[in-house]
């Protein structure tokens, strides 16, 4: 397990004020395991009733242990991370290997961004150097993709529901901007664009990425 402490991003970024942050605490991200079964089974993220935020919420509870550790998915790579403080679960995210097919049947290899939540007590809050939480959790997803051997393909992509501004936005500020077909009329699936993001992941602070 690779720790990761909390310190200041570089590049520009959204900051918090003061009356966003939290306590000057440590956060860390390692993979989950069998272990978190009960601390992954209370995760909170789901604000309201909105169906994004519900679905997002019951596959982290019910189903994010098993989808990692299927054994019939073990050559997609799955993997599954959580950004604690202490014993606190902040937030989490997922990503696995993953092949899309282009118009006129040509085959893309891409990483999915299968989920990535915050709890709700941090949703729109900063750690104390002004870093917001959500992006600490972006940033260690894309840093763990870039570190998986053998290496992946630099396209991500994520599906998100159209009224999801918040996420929509987040996935933005990190590259993932062009829209591919959509897999419900409600959702979109977009991915990373040629152009740079706004956002170099490799100039974050998750620079080592959580190992088993």
């Amino acid at each position: 397990m690779w720790i990761v402490r909390d310190r200041a991003m570089s590049g520009a970024r959204p900051r918090c004020g003061g009356d966003r942050r939290m306590t000057d605490v440590e956060w860390r991200l390692r993979v989950a395991g069998a272990a978190d079964a009960d601390l992954v089974a209370a995760f909170r993220c789901a604000s309201d009733d909105r169906t994004w935020q519900v679905q997002v919420e019951r596959f982290v509870r019910s189903n994010l242990l098993d989808w990692a550790s299927d054994p019939r998915a073990a050559s997609d790579d799955p993997r599954a991370l959580l950004l604690l403080v202490a014993d606190e679960l902040v937030g989490v995210a997922a990503h696995e290997k993953a092949v899309l097919t282009a118009a006129g049947g040509c085959r893309v290899s891409a990483t999915k961004l299968q989920v990535a939540a915050l709890a709700e007590p941090w949703q729109g809050k900063c750690f104390a150097a002004g870093d917001r939480a959500s992006d600490v959790l972006m940033s260690a997803v894309l840093t763990d993709v870039r570190h998986r051997r053998p290496p992946r393909h630099s396209h991500v992509f994520a599906v998100v529901h159209e009224e999801n501004h918040r996420s929509l936005a987040l996935l933005a500020r990190y590259g993932l901007t062009e829209d591919l077909s959509r897999p419900h009329p409600r959702y979109r699936r977009v991915i990373t664009s040629a152009r740079r993001p706004e956002r170099d992941p490799a100039r974050d602070p998750a620079r080592e990425a959580p190992r088993r």
